[in-house]
């Protein structure tokens, strides 16, 4: 018997990674997956890295709150790891079906360039990647990359 599925997906501030959050909520509904929703912290050696892992949490909070009724009937985990965004949410994807993330690079002379955490999961990740696009870009859904073999 295969065991549950799992979705993770990666949430910031910005309105990309609310968008991915609610894609990942859905997918997780239409396929009974678990979605585990991080929101990393990055720490540094100040006294405010406390002050700032509860930020991140009230955070994610909130943007799992803002989803409303769409979130009713999903399975949803949330988690504020401490690292590097792009490496913890390749590390916590790696037993997962997906990887989901909000991409909010920028354009540059028309060609959307990657952010860097966006690059890092697309090259390192060992399951399916999910990228929810900038918001307001023309497109037809989100990317999803299926790799044949993990980029090193």
């Amino acid at each position: 018997m295969k065991p549950p599925s799992t979705i993770v997906v990666g949430v910031d501030r910005s309105p990309a990674a609310k968008a991915a959050l609610a894609w990942a909520v859905r997918e997780a509904k239409r396929t009974g997956a678990t979605v585990h929703a991080l929101s990393v912290c990055r720490l540094g050696s100040s006294s405010d890295d406390t002050a700032s892992a509860q930020a991140h949490a009230h955070r994610l909070a909130e943007a799992v709150a803002a989803l409303g009724a769409t979130e009713e009937g999903a399975r949803l985990e949330q988690e504020v790891p401490h690292g590097v965004p792009g490496p913890v949410l390749v590390e916590r994807s790696a037993d997962a079906d997906l990887l989901v993330i909000g991409e909010h690079g920028h354009r540059q002379s028309g060609v959307t360039v990657l952010s860097p955490t966006t690059e890092y999961c697309l090259r390192h990740a060992r399951c399916p990647v999910v990228v929810v696009p900038l918001e307001g870009a023309r497109h037809d859904g989100p990317l999803m990359l299926r790799p044949e073999a993990p980029v090193r």
